[in-house]
This record gives C-alpha cells, sequence and structure tokens, in this order.
C-alpha cells in the first residue's frame, strides 16, 4: 500500500468521521507463464477502468515459482498454469481456476503443415522426423523446442500421448524451462515446433501456425465439447485472509461479465464454464 501526503491528509480527514478515503493497494501477480498474456490483459483493462489500484503481472518464473513466493510470503496473489497439488492444499493455500486452454502444437512463420499426429509427435521429438515434407509441408529441417517433464503443458499432452510424460528428448530438440524463451525461439527459426497452451502464443511477434492435432482444429469449442484432447486448467492461488483490497477487487474482475469477455476471446473456456462441464 503506498499513500501520497495528500492521500494521507485525506485520511486524517476520514478517521475525524468528515469522508471516506482508502489508500491504494500495488499488487504484483508473479507466477506461470501459461496465463502470462491473459492477465496482462486483464490487469490492462482493470487498471483502465479504476485508479485506486494498480496491478502488474512481471515475466514468468513459473508455477514452482509462484508457489514459492506464496512459501516466503513475497507474493498475496500468485498465478498458476494447474490447479493445485494436494500438498499445495495442506499448506492452506486456495486456488481460483481462471478457465481452460487449449494446449497446441505450433509451428514458426514459414510451416505450412496444418496437421500433427500423435505418433508423428512421438517420432520428431525422439528424433526420427527431421524435415516438415513428412507432416505434408513445404520441405524444411523441424527445429524442434521441448520443455521439462514437469511444466503443465508437456504433463497435459502426456495424458493424451502417454510415452511423452517422461520420453528422453533427442539431442536435437532445444529444451527451454519459460513459455517466454519457448515462443521466442518459435519467433527466431521459421521451421521450428514447440508446444504452449493457445492463448500464450498471442504474444509471438511472428505468425506462428497452430496445428489441428489428429485432424482437430484446438478451438474453444472442441475443448469445451470433449474433442480436442489436450488443455489445461490454469488460475490463481492465494492464502486465504492475506489479500489486500486490490487482490480481492481484481478477482472479482476476473469473474465478472467484462473480465470473461477478455479471456473468451483469447480461446480460453472461463472458469464458470468451464466448472459446468467438469
Amino acid at each position: 500500500m503506498k499513500c501520497s501526503l495528500t492521500q494521507l491528509f485525506q485520511f486524517s480527514v476520514l478517521a475525524l468521521g468528515l469522508s471516506g478515503f482508502a489508500c491504494a493497494d500495488d499488487l504484483v501477480i508473479p507466477g506461470s507463464g501459461n496465463n502470462e498474456f491473459v492477465l496482462g490483459r486483464l490487469a490492462e483493462a482493470f487498471n483502465a477502468q479504476q485508479k485506486r489500484h494498480r496491478v502488474s503481472v512481471p515475466p514468468s518464473i513459473g508455477t514452482a515459482g509462484a508457489i514459492r513466493s506464496l512459501d516466503e510470503g513475497t507474493a498475496t496473489l500468485v498465478r498458476v498454469g494447474r490447479p493445485l497439488k494436494d500438498a499445495e492444499l495442506r499448506k492452506g493455500y486456495a486456488y481460483v481456476p481462471l478457465g481452460r486452454d487449449a494446449v497446441v502444437f505450433a509451428g514458426g512463420a514459414k510451416v505450412t503443415a496444418n496437421n500433427i499426429s500423435a505418433a508423428q509427435v512421438l517420432a520428431i521429438y525422439q528424433g526420427k522426423t527431421l524435415d516438415w515434407r513428412e507432416l505434408g509441408g513445404t520441405p524444411g529441417a523441424i527445429r524442434a523446442v521441448g520443455r521439462e517433464a514437469t511444466d503443465t503443458s508437456r504433463t497435459a499432452i502426456a495424458v493424451r500421448i502417454k510415452e511423452f510424460a517422461d520420453m528422453t528428448f533427442a539431442d536435437s530438440v532445444k529444451q527451454v524451462l519459460l513459455d517466454p524463451q519457448a515462443i521466442e525461439l518459435l519467433d527466431r527459426f521459421p521451421t521450428s515446433l514447440g508446444f504452449l497452451n493457445r492463448s500464450a502464443l498471442s504474444a509471438a511477434k511472428t505468425k506462428l501456425t497452430i496445428l489441428s492435432f489428429e485432424s482437430i482444429p484446438p478451438s474453444a469449442e472442441n475443448i469445451a465439447s470433449g474433442q480436442y484432447p489436450i488443455w489445461l486448467e490454469m488460475g490463481f492461488a492465494y492464502k486465504p485472509g492475506g489479500l489486500n483490497e486490490a487482490g480481492r477487487e481484481f478477482l472479482a474482475y476476473v469473474s465478472s461479465p467484462a473480465g470473461r469477455e477478455i479471456v473468451s476471446a483469447l480461446g480460453i473456456i472461463p472458469r464458470s464454464a468451464a466448472a459446468q462441464r467438469r
């Protein structure tokens, strides 16, 4: 919380019962790269429609970093790329879902293939398939980008492709830790291939190619119907009683019609709609 001299004077007036006033709160929401882009949009809209609080969304430190921030008391509200685990819930942390998002395979700007199968995913990351012509696209070396086994996007893929969970990627696969690093490589190499939740790819600077999986496009409609099989749920975590006024008001804004409209526009099924489909 921070108050200017003018605000402190107004606060003293409040103490005398002459007017109503509360100091502004700053809220920093650290955490996962999965929902970094959508939360950036939500924070911009929230900040624009009121002037008392300021919400900021810093670069990704991952879900593990988010939980660490709660453990250390350096953050009151964090963003996570998955529901909380039992051990995290036992610490007393609360989880609020934001919504469900498709996890997609995306190619660089020069990729012309439009579909990928489970068998092709495995062959590429095992180093057996090396050229886009084998997926029906314009010839070009596939520069595959991978993630560690605990990454939420990879975990979501492993629900559908069991072998993907703990397979050893080929030496030719460039592994990165954070979502922004994966997007940077997809931008830099026009024949690259990576995987990430769809809304996060909105941060890319180039026009990436989003592939269908097993001939099913990763649309919000196909996620809602269950046809597209790879998705993740992302949301917020906090310690009950630890939120400041800005945190409470921001969560209320996210669940408001205006907030849900922003979430839906990025292809995410908002938390209320996702809950109905559990």
